[in-house]
């Protein structure tokens, strides 16, 4: 069973938290080929890329996003962002389907010799002892950082004087040496604040609805030993709720958003 730290608000299952979350329940909508970009720890070398065209009233496509690559260590991320309109008749619910927006394709590659475990898979509010079997591959936290917009696959930190029964979790994968992970992540446009609630230390400022950049973010790092097998499936393990440390949050480096 999962622990609770506060009641639950009557007609509506989350996660519980000690804290009612202070953020926008809004889901993401992106797709991505292949960007190549520098994070503060890695260098970027620009390629070819291209927007998807958006339908009906989703963002519009401008010059398509450039190709990075980021290389940090022994990973290396490969991303790229495209405006999304496509929302499926009759959809219901919230997501990429539903809410047209940003999307944003990445690939991880391990190339060093011990496996590593990327943080990937983001229950849409952090607090849970047990991973949601039907948590939202696609979610990503969504945040303006030095003037970027960052949508983010990470943990945060436990907020000061917080206490959990059960340690948090959210979800990952184990990347192999000379493996690669590939996902999406989904961002609405106008962009908005999408983090955990107040009982984890995360950016509180709204987004600025005139931001021009973008820069995707994982988090990795080496505590595979951490990982337990959840019920999601497909590979995806369970982890500890941990803030990166150091340079585990891999980011390509901000470049222009492709909309208008």
């Amino acid at each position: 069973m999962t622990p609770k730290t506060r009641p639950v608000r009557p007609g509506r299952a989350r996660p519980a938290r000690p804290v009612r979350a202070a953020r926008s329940l809004t889901l993401l909508t992106l797709a991505v080929g292949a960007v190549l970009a520098t994070s503060a720890c890695g260098q970027a070398s620009p390629s070819s890329g291209s927007a998807t065209p958006a339908a009906g009233g989703g963002p519009q496509p401008s010059t398509g996003s450039a190709a990075r690559t980021t290389v940090v260590g022994s990973v290396r991320l490969e991303a790229s962002l495209a405006p999304e309109g496509q929302v499926q008749t009759g959809a219901t619910g919230a997501g990429m389907s539903v809410h047209p927006g940003l999307v944003v394709d990445y690939r991880v590659t391990n190339t060093g010799t011990q496996p590593v475990l990327a943080y990937d898979v983001v229950p849409q509010e952090l607090g849970s002892g047990t991973l949601p079997v039907d948590v939202d591959l696609q979610h990503a936290w969504v945040y303006e950082e030095s003037g970027a917009l960052r949508i983010s696959k990470q943990g945060f930190a436990t907020a000061p004087n917080v206490r959990f029964i059960a340690a948090p979790v959210m979800g990952g994968h184990v990347i192999a040496p000379g493996a690669s992970l590939t996902g999406r992540a989904y961002a609405v446009w106008p962009p908005v604040l999408d983090v955990p609630g107040d009982s984890f230390s995360a950016p509180r400022q709204p987004v600025d609805p005139a931001v021009g950049k973008w820069q995707f973010c994982v988090q990795v790092d080496g505590r595979t030993g951490q990982a337990k097998p959840s019920s999601v499936g497909d590979g995806v393990v369970q982890v500890p709720v941990t803030a990166p440390q150091g340079d585990e949050l891999v980011c390509t480096q901000p470049a222009a958003l492709p909309i208008r």
